[in-house]
């Protein structure tokens, strides 16, 4: 702590060098804007080609946007750790949060640290991984050596105690926020019924038991259709698509937030099939417009929608239809949902996760 009572907290270039867009740079774009107080924040990034970083207001350190040319990203790499490490050399902070879980700080650093646990993919899915995929060692090192570790839900703090044997009373859980600034912009031409499906679509993700079920549920229901928003389908999906008759009715779309907040609008339902999240931000962001919730019964869910939303047994093709089917069919069972929903929002904000982080940084000093 500095002479006149401010508490100094750093951050580090990894998520923001390795993710354009993405929850864990989200994240941490909505703590550091909110740090009010006796606390101010650096970010140690020479160069990035993050959103939320790039839009970000001028209190933030944008540094330059990664060049093209051939190498750019290395070059990149090796001059933002070289800032990150110069910064935790000359010590002019007072809490440390490094913004994943490359160990390179551990040598330098000299001051207390917080690490963000988002999930435990890594762990439970390792053959999902390359064989020298260093993140689970990386991660391990980090969680053992952190003064702190905040955990985005009660399964994930579970799941680091289950993996690693942490002492529980060093794992905070502090759950995430929803929502965004972006409003509302319309698209043109969507059809007159759709289920969504928001984010990545490999490895755990679900995603192709969820094309099984889509595609009972549309030999029924004839007028509906799945987007899915995000990258374009990889040539193994489209073989699936293909095979089960469905090029029609399923498209993918990249959409802006505010594309994404009117989707959620128009949606019969938003469905969330993944086998395993650390918390699942889509949910809130259903329940904020006012759309019903489809997803697993796995992980965090239940966790986080409590009774907001109609669960399934991922891994059943046949329960993912019945769950569908009964959101679909049953309008009053919608408005409740939708109800419930909103009501369970008042448990999340940023302004609340932003406020526990901070009693935890002015914990370590």
């Amino acid at each position: 702590m500095y002479g006149n009572g401010t508490v100094k907290i750093l951050y580090d270039h990894q998520m923001f060098e390795l993710q354009r867009f993405g929850g864990i740079t989200r994240y941490f774009i909505e703590l550091m804007s909110r740090l009010s107080g006796n606390l101010e924040f650096s970010n140690s990034i020479v160069f990035n080609d993050n959103f939320y970083l790039r839009n970000a207001d001028s209190t933030f350190s944008k540094g330059f946007k990664i060049p093209f040319f051939r190498g750019a990203g290395r070059l990149s790499t090796i001059v933002n750790r070289l800032k990150s490490e110069l910064d935790i050399y000359k010590g002019s902070y007072d809490v440390f949060h490094p913004t994943y879980y490359h160990p390179y700080f551990l040598k330098r650093l000299h001051k207390p640290y917080v690490v963000t646990v988002h999930d435990m993919i890594h762990e439970r899915f390792r053959d999902a991984y390359s064989p020298g995929d260093p993140t689970c060692e990386y991660k391990e090192r980090v969680i053992r050596n952190a003064d702190k570790i905040i955990a985005i839900s009660k399964n994930t703090k579970k799941d680091i105690v289950d993996f690693y044997g942490i002492d529980e009373h060093k794992i905070q859980v502090v759950y995430h926020g929803y929502g965004n600034s972006s409003g509302i912009s319309k698209i043109a031409d969507l059809p007159r019924r759709y289920i969504l499906f928001v984010g990545q679509r490999n490895r755990y993700k679900n995603f192709n038991r969820l094309l099984h079920a889509f595609a009972i549920v549309r030999k029924k229901v004839s007028d509906l259709q799945l987007i899915c928003t995000g990258s374009d389908f990889t040539l193994q999906e489209r073989i699936l698509i293909n095979s089960l008759k469905m090029n029609d009715a399923i498209r993918s779309m990249f959409v802006t937030d505010s594309q994404l907040n009117y989707l959620y609008q128009k949606a019969v339902c938003f469905v969330y099939p993944s086998l395993y999240e650390g918390f699942g931000i889509p949910i809130l962001e259903a329940f904020s417009e006012k759309c019903p919730v489809v997803l697993s019964d796995a992980s965090c869910f239940p966790e986080i929608a409590l009774d907001g939303g109609i669960y399934f047994n991922p891994h059943q093709i046949d329960s993912i239809v019945d769950a569908l089917f009964k959101i679909i069919t049953d309008d009053n069972l919608r408005r409740k949902k939708i109800a419930r929903g909103s009501e369970i929002l008042n448990n999340y904000s940023w302004d609340k996760m932003a406020m526990e982080t901070m009693s935890i940084y002015r914990e370590l000093v």
